[in-house]
């Protein structure tokens, strides 16, 4: 029980300290696109900070609900798909018509259905949901394949055209480039979700 009560307080101290370094980061980008135009052309490294802080907050949680239920690789795949789907959701639901803006410029679906752009964050909500309600459904998996590939086609496509946009994957309020590390995002749930109907 005590190893228990120190990891849930090491977590809590390291998703502030990475919610303050996003904070930072975001109102420096707010200023900054104020007074000029982002040059999307070339990325810059702390054009992922605000990427990698989500990513950090995904990584710690995981590890300390692994670490205070069942650490297996079953759950650390299941609370990791939670995380990402619900971190991501709650991002694009801040700014939804912003998001649906955006979503609508790579999206297959969201091209031709712009409904779809504000459908879109409440799928991903419930599908965290139920992965971390640790819910080991064939169809569940199924599904979450076809979504993460439907993502990844469209993102293909505008990276083999080579035209810049930013990545709605976080919404509006944290503005990433549209790159192959969106790509590996969403390809990572496939793997997992791929992964998960063989266990």
């Amino acid at each position: 029980m005590v190893v228990r009560y120190i990891i849930a307080k090491i977590a809590i101290k390291i998703n502030m300290l990475m919610l303050l370094v996003g904070y930072n980061k975001t109102m420096n980008d707010h200023d900054h696109h104020s007074h000029e135009s982002h040059d999307l052309a070339k990325p810059k490294w702390t054009d992922w900070l605000p990427l990698m802080v989500v990513i950090g907050f995904i990584i710690t949680n995981t590890v300390t609900v692994a670490s205070l239920t069942e650490f297996t690789l079953y759950n650390i795949l299941t609370y990791s798909m939670g995380f990402f789907f619900l971190y991501f959701a709650m991002f694009k639901m801040i700014n939804l018509p912003g998001f649906a803006d955006g979503y609508h410029e790579y999206d297959i679906i969201a091209m031709r259905y712009k409904g779809w752009g504000y459908a879109y964050p409440f799928i991903e909500l419930a599908l965290g949901v139920l992965y971390l309600a640790t819910i080991n459904n064939t169809w569940l998996h199924i599904f979450t394949i076809i979504l993460t590939a439907v993502n990844c086609t469209g993102i293909l496509i505008k990276l083999a055209k080579k035209e810049k946009f930013y990545c709605a994957c976080l919404g509006t309020v944290l503005k990433v480039p549209l790159t192959k590390v969106s790509l590996v995002e969403y390809a990572a749930m496939g793997v997992m979700a791929v992964a998960m109907i063989f266990m």
